[in-house]
């Protein structure tokens, strides 16, 4: 008997490598906006959370501002930046056969679903995704919960420990203690073990054979 019923997926730094893309879209608006940044490895900072906090948190911006910073970003994100993700050795076929076992999949992203679905589409991953919950343009909210909320109501799953919530930032943990399922942890991404630990982390893979193991682990 398979222990998960689902198992719901935080999309940069889990399905895929978007880092590249985001830090270079990032690095476009700083230098529109007027601020010369030289850090990459500071830039990280950006692949996990919503943009406008990101901006706000290490710029100390203005809301007003924020939002600008934001706009500049997608300028070059839809044109470029989306195109600038690989996905993670092993995830094309960790989906597959999660489907084939009668595991439902699904992504839960703070990056805006138009985006999520393009990526999704151009790497070939969209057939193998049951459901896709993810922000708008206009949401700023860093909670994750209600998102995944929404993911399994698109599933049809109530919460419970039987879906595992799949990310690599505390976000995810955070999300998935909130509504009581299990938190799977990835190091293989842009957080921490120490991080994923801190916020809850059920168990860690450090690589995407790690965590097929436990995704396809018995009850």
């Amino acid at each position: 008997m398979k222990k998960y019923q689902a198992a719901v997926f935080d999309f940069d730094g889990t399905l895929a490598d978007s880092g590249e893309g985001i830090i270079n879209c990032v690095l476009y608006a700083l230098h529109k906006y007027g601020i010369a940044e030289t850090d990459r490895e500071k830039l990280t900072y950006f692949i996990g959370p919503p943009l406008f906090d990101s901006f706000r948190e290490l710029y100390g911006v203005s809301d007003a501002d924020a939002d600008r910073l934001v706009s500049y970003y997608r300028e070059r994100y839809r044109t470029k930046g989306a195109l600038e993700s690989r996905l993670y050795d092993g995830i094309p076929a960790l989906l597959q056969e999660l489907r084939q076992k009668g595991i439902r999949t699904a992504v839960c992203s703070s990056k805006p679903e138009l985006f999520v679905r393009q990526i999704s589409e151009n790497l070939g991953i969209l057939p193998e995704l049951d459901a896709i919950s993810a922000v708008t343009f206009a949401d700023k909210n860093a909670d994750k919960a209600p998102l995944l909320q929404r993911a399994l109501q698109l599933l049809g799953l109530p919460a419970s420990r039987e879906i595992a919530m799949v990310g690599d930032r505390h976000f995810d943990m955070a999300a998935a203690v909130a509504l009581g399922t299990a938190a799977i942890g990835v190091s293989y991404g842009f957080g921490t073990a120490e991080e994923l630990q801190t916020a809850g982390a059920d168990r860690i893979a450090k690589t995407v054979g790690e965590l097929r193991t436990i995704l396809l682990e018995e009850a």
